[in-house]
């Protein structure tokens, strides 16, 4: 399979389109040992597909729990005003997503018996994430440009991590 991206812990470098700060687990389990720690640690290694498609503005699902609806694409998230209640919470994912899938049956059975979903490459500024990976803003502009001059709808990113070197690109402001 041939990827357009590859995230190595610190950054996302996309071929000839950038290199981009990025940041994956929690504080304590930013490590490639911690791959398969559930809600914890970084993204398992493999190769996923990101969903790039318009997928305008992210709901709540609707249980009353500020939690946004899954989606398969890139969505803007809402916020102040638009998000209402909800805003602190939204806030963690910072203002814009993108879905992210496991591309094959190696990736989506890295860590089985654990089994490891629901990912998204987000542009929240905390410096950590439960799982998903989150990357400069800047990329979301290069993602919806791509998709709209070559109607792709998705990308493909391997994740490959540098044993021993953690998983925290610098993306906390």
């Amino acid at each position: 399979m041939i990827h357009e991206m590859e995230y190595n812990g610190q950054s996302i470098e996309w071929k000839g389109r950038g290199i981009f700060k990025a940041t994956s687990g929690l504080p304590g389990s930013q490590m490639p040992i911690n791959q398969c720690k559930p809600d914890d640690g970084p993204i398992p290694e493999g190769i996923y597909k990101v969903f790039i498609g318009d997928y305008d503005t992210a709901k709540d699902d609707g249980r009353g729990i500020c939690a946004l609806k899954p989606a398969w694409g890139i969505q803007k998230i809402p916020r102040g005003n638009a998000a209402g209640n909800c805003d602190p919470y939204w806030a963690n994912w910072g203002e814009n997503r993108a879905r992210m899938e496991p591309a094959d049956q190696i990736t989506k059975n890295k860590c089985k018996p654990v089994m490891r979903a629901g990912f998204y490459m987000h542009d929240s500024t905390k410096g950590y994430s439960h799982g998903c990976i989150e990357v400069e803003t800047r990329i979301f502009d290069a993602l919806r440009t791509y998709n709209k001059t070559t109607k792709k709808n998705s990308v493909l990113i391997k994740v490959k991590y540098i044993q021993g070197r953690g998983t925290n690109g610098g993306t906390k402001i």
